[in-house]
């Protein structure tokens, strides 16, 4: 009987004890204001450490706050522009509490999650990580907040569109850049058909963005192989912190050389949250931009001869910049000693006659709805919609109009863990290629083999005899232009109705069909599904968490990209490859100086064979707020989409994805193809095939196979050491040094078909040339340094600049024609000034920066980036009587057009002026 009543009194003592913790609360009320002034602060964010719970002050300061646990708690204040604040709360009953916060003026005090996933100071951070702030966003000098990026150090800005710019790290960048991660949310944002991330034009509004935080260089460990070269975290505000009503209206215009003229752009922004008793939240947003886009007009560079100082525009084989339609060689023979009739191109369309417009537009929103069923726990689903009219340049150029892209996510987080699933999909709308709109142009008018070549040919070769009336015997030039000009004299001209009807037909007809157009489908879909827990309320001895996730790209683009052709004489059908991943990590702190952590990750697609990626890092406390950091980092990246399926002619070539489950049954692989260079000097031999690729007379001896493996991932091994620390609490010094080293190194080589093709039906003869990808037999190094210096002065005013170091080395064996396509020049800088606040409501940010001449390679061509320096200036002024801020600046101020890549538009200025409303002017 003792037993029985002593157990009967311990469970009773265990249930009172649950359901007075189930019922124990605390209230908190209080007000928040300017230590300073004095002045209420509304829209302070008040949360409760290790909780997802939390409110906001109203338009008087004051709060109030009821939370489900007894005492102790500590509530944790934050506001824009203000340093944080803890309060710890002792009594179940606490009113009255009067807070006031101090401006932030101390540097360093950012908090980042991307380099571990968990929370941690920026300057102790184990890798090298950036962070753009709300207000850093804010004050950036520039018509798009999303261009703030080109100022951070370590960053490679390309554009290929007002709207469409791409960011690189660590060097080897493009346009569309598949070694770089985005992610909004946690949301990856690439095009699943092409894997590049799509930049801002379906991302994030202005007024919802709450941070950015970039990683440099490899993040493969924690994010998985896409996330070779970086990460971008793009972060929105949360409808419980930030809410009420929010505003924007920005308009200006745009001009430069290369458009002749300025236009007028605009972009509209809205932002609508509210939260229910700390219980339910919602949040409506939508952004809308629309510009004229820069234009890339340049006729006269040879994309094959891109430096020369003599005019090649009257040459026979002119493959003009933005020229379409002149791409593809032919193969005339033409009995004229010294020529080399392989390179004769057709007469190319401009970019300005053919493209449908110039317009730049954009348009985004989204809705959340965020559920807390307990202090703990937070359940929310996003809905978010992109879309717009823009230009991507890739190997080609294509016009993007009515491309669309969503996404749809739910997740469950709580303070030490998060489960989320994702969809993406995509709608290429009526979007064209460039290059296929001015090939199939020419084709529709004149077929090249059967009507266009024989005429030039036979006109040539009449005139150069000096039969052709006002063409000078043996004048070669005379020769070709007369020849030219009998070939084309079926071209309707620019303008004209005829010109116009057909044009329309060709840009309305798919790729790839009969007949053959320039559009193409894209109703691909990306599914994700993902999760973290950190086991830091289980284990105490060190800080551990895993993670993992699953992942399928389902790419369908009906026949007119890629290869769903089963080839068993079915309709297309969708390719569908999965992948999955896991990582723990683990992180220990000895004596409170040295931090030491390392990460592993498992990766297999199904293509590939599986990949393990580890991490590891220390961080040394020299002092106090002096770090120094030192990192061994590997990563890996398996060939994107375009690299396994695409099969695309592009004129001059055949884009061949090199997986094997799509290239083997071409039979270019594994020794069916000669060198392009090879094959070339062969037939300039007189040498020809025969239909099953028999090699018929010439110098057979010049023939060279080409064994071309299937592709596989491409890996590196990066070394890391920096230092972050603040010096007299006002300077921050950030200095990074890196040394990578990549091994099978994805790129592109043509190569020509020994035997016959067939696709979809059409069969393509012996000799034609294909662009494999393939991995570069050759290591490829790259070594870097970076330099990030700010100061605070007195009275508010602060300096920035940031420098930048980066080379690469390619050991390539005689002969090889891989181009690394580095990309990257070798110095640049940054340096800006600014006040927010120069007098009570009047603030400025003055930019410059400036990045020396480099080698550009890619498939569109190789060129001399010009060196380049860019002047942003904005200044703003507050105007509280109507809770808004009204700015005014103008990007490239003073300077002339520039390029950051060859085929890319010239860039020129902007100019422009917005208001942007807050219902609690935060």
């Amino acid at each position: 009987m003792k037993n029985f009543y002593g157990n009967f009194i311990g469970t009773g003592l265990v249930i009172l004890c649950s359901v007075v913790g189930v019922f124990a609360q605390t209230t908190i009320s209080g007000r928040v204001s300017d230590g300073v002034t004095g002045d209420p602060l509304a829209g302070v964010n008040i949360i409760v450490k290790g909780r997802v719970l939390g409110t906001i002050t109203d338009t008087g300061g004051k709060f109030n706050l009821t939370v489900n646990a007894a005492p102790p708690l500590t509530l944790v204040l934050s506001f824009v522009g203000y340093r944080s604040q803890e309060i710890e709360i002792t009594n179940a009953n606490t009113s009255d509490l009067d807070i006031k916060l101090e401006e932030q003026t101390i540097l360093g005090q950012e908090v980042v999650v991307s380099a571990s996933r968990v929370e941690e100071s920026i300057l102790k951070s184990p890798v090298t990580v950036e962070k753009l702030d709300l207000l850093t966003i804010r004050q950036t000098p520039a018509a798009d907040f999303y261009d703030a990026l080109a100022n951070v150090k370590g960053v490679q800005f390309t554009s290929s569109s007002l709207n469409f710019p791409q960011i690189n790290t660590r060097g080897f960048a493009t346009i569309a850049n598949v070694r770089f991660v985005q992610m909004v949310d946690g949301i990856d944002t690439q095009a699943p058909l092409l894997n590049f991330p799509t930049g801002n034009i379906v991302g994030i509004g202005e007024l919802d963005t709450e941070s950015m935080e970039l990683l440099p260089g490899t993040a493969s460990a924690l994010y998985g192989p896409n996330a070779f070269n970086g990460v971008l975290l793009m972060n929105s505000k949360s409808p419980f912190e930030y809410q009420g009503l929010s505003a924007q209206f920005k308009g200006g215009l745009t001009t430069s050389d290369a458009q002749g003229e300025s236009y007028p752009f605009y972009s509209f922004n809205a932002r609508y949250a509210k939260a229910f008793n700390n219980k339910f939240a919602f949040k409506l947003n939508f952004a809308y931009m629309s510009a004229e886009d820069w234009r890339g007009n340049d006729y006269t560079t040879d994309v094959n001869n891109p430096e020369s100082t003599i005019s090649l525009t009257g040459k026979p084989n002119f493959d003009g910049v933005n020229l379409y339609g002149d791409e593809t060689r032919i193969p005339v023979p033409l009995p004229v000693p010294g020529y080399n009739a392989l390179d004769l191109r057709r007469t190319g369309w401009r970019e300005e006659d053919i493209v449908d417009n110039y317009d730049a537009t954009s348009i985004k929103g989204d809705v959340a709805l965020h559920y807390r069923p307990t202090d703990k726990l937070e359940l929310l689903y996003n809905f978010r919609f992109g879309g717009g009219s823009s230009v991507y340049q890739g190997s080609q150029k294509y016009a993007l109009r009515d491309f669309t892209q969503q996404f749809h996510k739910l997740e469950l987080k709580g303070n030490n863990f998060f489960v989320r699933g994702y969809i993406t999909a995509t709608d290429a709308g009526d979007s064209y290629n460039m290059a296929a709109l001015g090939g199939v142009l020419n084709e529709r008018i004149s077929p090249t083999a059967t009507k266009w070549a024989p005429e030039y040919a036979q006109t040539y070769i009449l005139a150069r005899q000096g039969f052709v009336p006002g063409v000078p015997a043996g004048n070669d030039e005379a020769a070709h232009a007369a020849a030219r000009a009998f070939a084309d004299r079926d071209r309707p001209a620019v303008g004209t109705t005829a010109f116009n009807n057909l044009l329309e037909d060709v840009r309305n007809s798919y790729f790839q069909r009969d007949p053959s157009g320039a559009k193409f489908i894209d109703h691909s879909r990306l599914y994700h599904a993902e999760f973290n827990y950190n086991f830091a309320d289980q284990i105490q001895f060190a800080e551990i968490q895993v993670g993992g996730n699953f992942r399928q790209y389902s790419l369908f683009s009906d026949g007119t990209i890629f290869n769903e052709d089963p080839d068993d004489g079915t309709d297309f059908e969708r390719i569908n490859i999965n992948e999955f991943g896991v990582y723990t990590q683990i992180s220990k702190t000895i004596a409170e100086v040295l931090k030491l952590t390392g990460s592993i990750r498992y990766d297999k697609n199904e293509n590939f064979e599986g990949r393990i990626t580890p991490r590891v890092s220390a961080v040394y406390t020299v002092a106090q707020n002096h770090n120094i950091r030192a990192s061994f980092q590997t990563g890996f990246r398996n060939p994107d989409t375009q690299a396994q399926y695409i099969f695309f002619p592009v004129g001059t070539n055949t884009l061949l994805g090199s997986s094997e489950d799509n290239a083997a049954r071409y039979g270019v692989h594994k020794g069916g193809a000669w060198t392009r260079s090879s094959y070339e000097a062969y037939r300039a031999s007189g040498g020809t095939l025969a239909a099953d690729g028999t090699p018929t007379g010439g110098n057979t001896s010049l023939l060279v196979t080409d064994d071309v493996d299937y592709v596989k991932p491409e890996q590196l091994v990066s070394y890391e050491i920096g230092y972050k620390g603040l010096i007299s609490q006002n300077f921050i010094v950030d200095l990074n040094g890196y040394y990578t080293s990549y091994t099978d190194f994805i790129g592109g080589d043509d190569v020509a078909a020994k035997y016959e093709t067939v696709h979809q039906g059409t069969t393509y003869a012996p000799g034609t040339i294909y662009s494999p990808y393939r991995n570069s037999p050759e290591d490829v190094t790259s070594t870097g340094i970076g330099l990030g210096l700010t100061y605070n002065f007195l009275k508010g005013y602060f300096v920035t600049g940031n420098y930048n170091y980066a080379t690469f080395d390619s050991k390539q064996s005689d002969g090889s024609t891989f181009r690394a396509g580095f990309n990257t020049p070798e110095n640049k800088f940054t340096v800006g000034v600014g006040n927010r606040k120069l007098t009570k409501n009047l603030g400025f940010n003055l930019n410059f920066r400036w990045q020396e001449e480099f080698l550009w390679q890619s498939d569109f061509g190789d060129w001399i980036v010009p060196e380049f320096g860019v002047f942003d200036a904005q200044f703003s002024y507050r105007i509280p009587s109507i809770k808004t801020i009204a700015k005014i600046g103008g990007t490239n101020l003073f300077g002339k057009d520039y390029r950051t890549n060859l085929g890319g538009p010239f860039v020129g200025q902007q100019y422009y002026l917005s208001l942007t409303f807050d219902e609690f002017f935060k």
